[in-house]
């Protein structure tokens, strides 16, 4: 689960120190990085999706 939580917060957080570094406003990149936080999600183990969920009744 490490793995894939590292590789999804390195990715991501490189992709958007890359859109600043191009003069994207934060807005903008912050609804992008939502995008592609998304299409990362499938990517992803149901292990790793339901890590740390707190089921309420």
């Amino acid at each position: 689960m490490a793995g894939q939580i590292g590789w999804v917060h390195q990715s991501l957080m490189g992709w958007i120190a890359q859109q600043m570094l191009a003069g994207r406003k934060p807005a903008e990149a912050s609804r992008d990085a939502l995008v592609l936080l998304d299409e990362m999600a499938e990517l992803l183990g149901e292990k790793v999706l339901n890590y740390a969920v707190r089921v309420t009744d």
